[in-house]
């Protein structure tokens, strides 16, 4: 039998390393966080010569329930009119909208793009032993649509267990920012980094929004910890709408390759 003593020194050694992990919520992080857990960033031009194709993929008319881009205009600009933008929650009227639009139109009679507000991650320890935990704002889930119920119905387990869905699972995490939103890539990048390592997944796309402003990047996992290209400028749908249909494009192409670390109408260089 063994003694009292022999389950003690790999108790407080268990309770050591612990003690050793700096644990820190989303919601508290800063860019220089990614410093701390390794994970290098780089930049992401948008190419001219592409812009005009995104366009067209964004203003595109969906047959079916899709909202069509005329009636997200006129909603933004109720939005605009009645809803104070001052606060996150203000915000975030708008970038349901905008969202619904996306989902909408990239959902079919095969595939569902669906909506998680408010989606926690447990507890991860990344490199330098630091553990992070949280809710991030919204996870994009797409999947065969006849498990689209069984997903909205309780996303945390579906999710957390995608092995009971027979057909590709993908998401994407968006952030929501009042202001500054490039302020949050470290919150944001730390919140995918978590995801990636529960679900043992290379590469993740996220977004940095204030419905106004979108600021895009690639998280991917690596041996030592991790690489983030982050796109150089924030995109405004701007007053009069001039660049909505080039966000709309940019956002399908993100939910539609989130797994790919090249990007369609960007560059690293």
């Amino acid at each position: 039998m063994s003694s009292p003593k022999e389950f003690t020194t790999p108790l407080a050694q268990l309770r050591q390393k612990l003690e050793l992990v700096d644990h820190t919520s989303f919601s508290k992080l800063d860019p220089t966080v990614l410093v701390q857990v390794n994970i290098k960033i780089g930049p992401l031009f948008l190419v001219p010569e592409n812009i005009n194709a995104a366009k067209v993929i964004g203003s595109a008319y969906i047959q079916g329930q899709a909202i069509t881009i005329h009636v997200l205009k006129e909603l933004i600009i109720l939005t605009r009119k009645h809803v104070s933008l001052v606060t996150e929650a203000g915000c975030r009227v708008l970038i349901n909208l905008i969202l619904l639009r996306v989902a909408s139109t990239m959902s079919d009679a095969q595939t569902d793009v669906n909506i998680i507000p408010e989606y926690p991650i447990p507890t991860t320890v990344l490199q330098g032993n630091h553990s992070f935990a949280g809710v991030v704002d919204f996870l994009i889930a797409k999947l065969p649509t006849r498990y689209t119920a069984f997903l909205l119905g309780d996303p945390e387990n579906p999710l957390a267990n995608p092995a009971g869905i027979k057909g590709p699972v993908t998401s994407n995490i968006f952030e929501a920012k009042r202001e500054n939103v490039r302020a949050a890539i470290g919150q944001a990048v730390i919140a995918a980094a978590s995801h990636c390592k529960q679900h043992t997944i290379p590469v993740m796309r996220g977004c940095i929004t204030s419905g106004e402003q979108w600021l895009l990047f690639i998280y991917e996992d690596t041996e030592i910890g991790g690489f983030v290209s982050a796109s150089i400028e924030e995109y405004t749908i701007g007053p009069n709408f001039e660049n909505l249909a080039l966000i709309l494009g940019l956002l399908q192409d993100w939910i539609n390759n989130t797994t790919h670390p090249e990007a369609t109408f960007f560059s690293r260089a």
